[in-house]
């Protein structure tokens, strides 16, 4: 098939999209962590900070849906190209 560097193209992009989006829910779970553990401890740090760590948390967990909604634009304009709606 002429379009095969398409489908190569697509794979290797979806696999580095991938890997962000487990970084941004991994970082969004760390951050939650980190405030649920300042709000248990109010003395290490003031309950802002907390307010912070989650604003944090909701940022990466956005970035994430993005990047996720960026791989199905992707995989659609794939599929139209190369007319693989299976893979």
């Amino acid at each position: 098939m002429p379009l095969d560097f398409l489908k190569d193209f697509y794979h290797n992009v979806r696999n580095t999209l991938i890997w962000f989006v487990v970084y941004f829910f991994l970082q969004a779970i760390i951050w939650i962590v980190l405030a649920v553990l300042i709000l248990l401890y109010p003395q290490a740090l003031y309950v802002l900070a907390t307010v912070f760590f989650f604003i944090l948390a909701v940022v990466s967990i956005y970035f994430a849906c993005v990047v996720i909604k960026y791989v199905v634009k992707i995989k659609k304009l794939k599929d139209s190209l190369t007319g693989n709606l299976l893979d």
